[in-house]
């Protein structure tokens, strides 16, 4: 590239940046369009042509645009330009609330059972239900004629399963309910119990005993 169009380019970039830089940053920066040689010469002599400023640090040199050769803001463009500052400063805010809720959100999320998931819970807590109900079933059609003793110890037993049945039951419900506030759930309660195969108390007509607490 001949040294004129080279001294274009690079002051051009370097209005536009309006940043420091050493004639590395701007050889990377300009994806080695320009030999290395070329921007140190075009950086040195727009330095000495007035364009920009060069600053020694040690064996390093920076340059930056000469601020004084930069056009100057009326009041009018200085106000529109806090104006549109202070908006984005207050889309910024907002911005940084919702990543907030979403990274909130995303952990809440991370951190519950997937439908998937609550669906296998549920259907293994139906398969104890299930169990409780039949172990609750023989012990009803055990022999009227026992002791005492075995009475008594049937009794309790009766009580634990029907504890055990509410307890059972008050679960599955609640993996369901939880389901069904899943944003991605569309289903009825009644829909979703039908797709699980979940027969309720209700549907097979039995009522949890109130003695077994």
């Amino acid at each position: 590239m001949a040294a004129a169009a080279a001294d274009k380019k690079i002051l051009k970039y370097m209005q536009d940046q309006n940043r420091p830089y050493s004639a590395t940053d701007v050889l990377l920066n300009l994806h080695k369009e320009i030999g290395k040689t070329q921007v140190v010469k075009s950086l040195e002599g727009l330095a000495k042509a007035g364009h920009l400023v060069e600053k020694v640090y040690g064996k390093q040199k920076i340059y930056f645009v000469n601020q004084n050769t930069l056009p100057s803001l009326g009041e009018t463009e200085l106000k529109d330009l806090e104006t549109a500052i202070s908006e984005k400063t207050k889309d910024v805010t907002l911005l940084r609330e919702e990543t907030r809720n979403i990274d909130n959100q995303l952990g809440s999320l991370n951190s519950s059972l997937t439908t998937e998931q609550a669906r296998e819970r549920v259907a293994e807590l139906n398969k104890q239900l299930e169990r409780g109900k039949e172990k609750l079933a023989s012990l009803k059609t055990i022999c009227k004629d026992i002791s005492p003793d075995d009475k008594k110890k049937i009794n309790q037993e009766h009580q634990k399963v029907v504890r055990e049945w509410r307890k059972r039951k008050r679960m599955c419900m609640d993996v369901v309910n939880a389901i069904l506030e899943n944003e991605g759930c569309t289903q009825s309660k009644k829909e979703l119990l039908e797709e699980m195969g979940i027969d309720t108390d209700e549907d097979m007509g039995v009522k949890i005993p109130t003695d077994g607490a």
